[in-house]
């Protein structure tokens, strides 16, 4: 039997030709974009909008994919810790942080890190592998369900492992998070700790959303000790490539 058709690893227009190749219009596309993103439907057969016989078709070929929540904790100032269990067996980590309206939610592009920053616990894993775009956006989803009736407000890609180094699927996130979950892209920011031709790629690449710096140091002798990737990028080249 081969393996079911993951609706959320699919591109716009990817699913646009799968909707197509089931027989159905581009409309229909629309539709499951909007039951996966806004309303959370976790399998084909929550989407009531389609008839019970296509919802029994489309669940005969395709899945929705879900993160699993493993480990949910709360600390006292009401920041609250995400576990999520990816379908390998690796787990990854999301932060909720409440501040008056704003909820920002700091997620994680990679399982594991290959920068080896000294102060990281993450960067001590090493690189294991890149999330996927839906995994990283799957995050937001999650603890929305999780917490409705409210909402994710901001974005930070700060979590486990390093943005830019997985730069493919964090870009088509970023136009997910933005198209089809409707964060607008002055309330995401996205974080790196210096890989500054992958800064150079941005404009034209991804949307422009705000970037910030883990810089951790005011020169490279010290930047060098504990960030290793100031040795190929220092701290001069990175400030040129920011500006």
């Amino acid at each position: 039997m081969s393996k079911k058709i993951n609706l959320k690893s699919l591109s716009i227009d990817e699913l646009s030709g799968f909707m197509e190749g089931q027989g159905l219009p581009k409309y229909r596309a629309g539709q499951l974009l909007n039951w996966m993103y806004v309303k959370y439907a976790a399998s084909p057969a929550e989407i009531t909008e389609f008839s019970r016989e296509l919802r029994n078709r489309l669940g005969e070929i395709a899945c929705i994919g879900n993160l699993v929540v493993v480990k949910r904790q709360r600390s006292s100032d009401g920041t609250e810790k995400f576990l999520f269990g990816l379908e390998d067996g690796q787990t990854i980590e999301s932060v909720l942080i409440p501040d008056n309206d704003r909820l920002t939610l700091c997620i994680s592009s990679q399982v594991g890190c290959a920068m080896g920053c000294c102060f990281c616990l993450t960067g001590k894993l090493g690189l294991i592998r890149n999330l996927k775009a839906w995994e990283i956006v799957d995050q937001i989803l999650g603890v929305n369900r999780l917490i409705m009736p409210k909402k994710v407000t901001n974005i930070v890609l700060m979590g486990m492992g390093e943005p830019m180094a997985n730069f493919k699927e964090v870009v088509e996130a970023l136009k997910r998070i933005i198209s089809f979950i409707g964060i607008s892209k002055r309330r995401i920011t996205l974080s790196t700790a210096g890989l500054t031709p992958k800064i150079l790629q941005l404009p034209g690449n991804a949307p422009d959303v705000n970037l910030a710096i883990s810089l951790n140091a005011a020169t490279d002798a010290v930047r060098n000790k504990i960030m290793p990737i100031n040795k190929k990028y220092p701290i001069r080249s990175l400030i040129e490539a920011c500006r």
